[in-house]
């Protein structure tokens, strides 16, 4: 089932949260051993928002296996000032002549390529029926191959294993996707699988650089675009009609920065000095900026990223406290994203429109808008560090006390 948790936990949503305890006995550890094992270069953001949740529980001792920062991210998990061991290679996790200590909780961050890429490791773990298995899920629709569905059944048999998807309607997704595991299957299983299935947002907090009065002025006429530089994903020449017909109303100094990869389209020499390429950039660089603009078009590739797959754009613009330029599909399929934080796209407008209502707004509602943005991120980033508590919390009870304790199983034969 999926775990159903409010994700923007405001004051008056906490007094109506029902308080529950937690099952308790006497074999859970006091501090409980977390792994992180990140086996390519990617995702590092993931990697930061884990770090950040994880690291922050009192009672966790945190070890982070990690193929290679990109990006200069290192400077983004310094900035936390939080204890954990690593980064560390993640070949020293287990391996030959290696000491690792045993986690009670091992996170996968690319699950889907970590299954088949230490295979021996995660099956010696399993036979020693010690560590719960936790896989973060980037592509929902992955879960349903057959080769995926064989990597992972032994860990859903022992009930060892649960799933942190990214985003609300990727839980969605993923749950839609194990229910029809029993039925397709050429074994069936002796139990139809329901693994946990949580939403944990990669949110985390970055030091916003400082900017002058003169600075910020300028930037308030800004926006971006995120997404590679490709004329099938976006019509450049109404892009850049669309900038110039906002530069002739008022003379406004508006700018647009283009945060992507790939082939640079051609800019009109109208509107070239207001246009900015951004390639290549650090995290540091890559969140200042966004930080720095009014609002924010993230360019989805497709349609699978509001059913199947979950957008960096999304939670990128919230850690740099920016509005999103979104529409009702959005803020449905991202259901931590509220409202208030972005630029709403109504039925009949297009996301020029949206920008247009932006500039004309004033300098005092574009600020409301980037503060309500930047609180939103704030919820979630305390909300992420109470719920991975919680869920380390049930887990560690199902893992040390699932089976009862010896009292209750003589009391049961009594």
């Amino acid at each position: 089932a999926i775990e159903s948790g409010i994700w923007n936990s405001r004051p008056a949503d906490e007094e109506k949260e029902v308080e529950t305890t937690p099952e308790v006995c006497d074999n859970t550890p006091d501090i409980i051993q977390v792994a992180i094992l990140e086996t390519v270069r990617a995702h590092d953001e993931v990697d930061a928002a884990l770090v950040h949740s994880i690291a922050s529980q009192p009672n966790v001792n945190l070890t982070l296996y990690q193929s290679g920062a990109r990006y200069g991210s290192e400077k983004i998990f310094h900035a936390f000032g939080l204890n954990y061991t690593g980064p560390l290679n993640p070949d020293d996790f287990m391996g030959t002549d290696k000491h690792t200590t045993i986690p009670d909780f091992l996170v996968l961050t690319t699950s889907e390529l970590a299954l088949r890429q230490a295979p021996k490791r995660l099956e010696a773990l399993l036979a020693q029926g010690k560590t719960r298995l936790i896989c973060i899920v980037h592509h929902a629709d992955h879960w349903a191959e057959e080769q995926r569905k064989a990597d992972i059944r032994p860990w859903v048999d022992a009930n060892m294993i649960e799933f942190w998807t990214l985003s609300p309607h990727t839980a969605t997704f993923l749950s839609n996707t194990i229910a029809a595991w029993d039925s397709n299957a050429d074994e069936p299983w002796d139990n139809p699988p329901a693994p946990p299935i949580r939403v944990f947002v990669p949110i985390f907090p970055v030091t916003a650089p400082n900017t002058t009065t003169t600075e910020q002025t300028n930037q308030d006429l800004s926006f971006a675009m995120q997404g590679d530089y490709d004329p099938h994903r976006r019509d450049y020449k109404h892009i850049f009609e669309r900038l110039g017909n906002f530069l002739a109303e008022g003379e406004r100094n508006v700018s647009m920065h283009l945060l992507g990869q790939g082939r640079r389209p051609s800019v009109p020499e109208n509107v070239a000095s207001h246009v900015f390429f951004d390639q290549s950039l650090s995290y540091v660089q890559f969140y200042g900026l966004l930080s720095k603009v009014s609002a924010v078009l993230p360019g989805f590739a497709s349609h699978e990223y509001l059913d199947r797959k979950a957008s960096s754009s999304v939670p990128a613009a919230l850690i740099a406290g920016t509005p999103l330029v979104a529409d009702r599909a959005l803020l449905a399929a991202y259901a931590y994203v509220e409202e208030e934080s972005v630029w709403l796209q109504e039925d009949g407008e297009n996301e020029f429109d949206v920008v247009g209502r932006m500039l004309s707004a004033s300098a005092e509602q574009r600020a409301e808008k980037s503060e309500h943005a930047k609180k939103n991120a704030q919820r979630i980033i305390q909300g992420n560090i109470r719920r991975v508590g919680e869920w380390f919390e049930e887990g560690i009870v199902d893992l040390y006390c699932g089976g009862g304790s010896e009292e209750e199983e003589e009391e049961e034969e009594e």
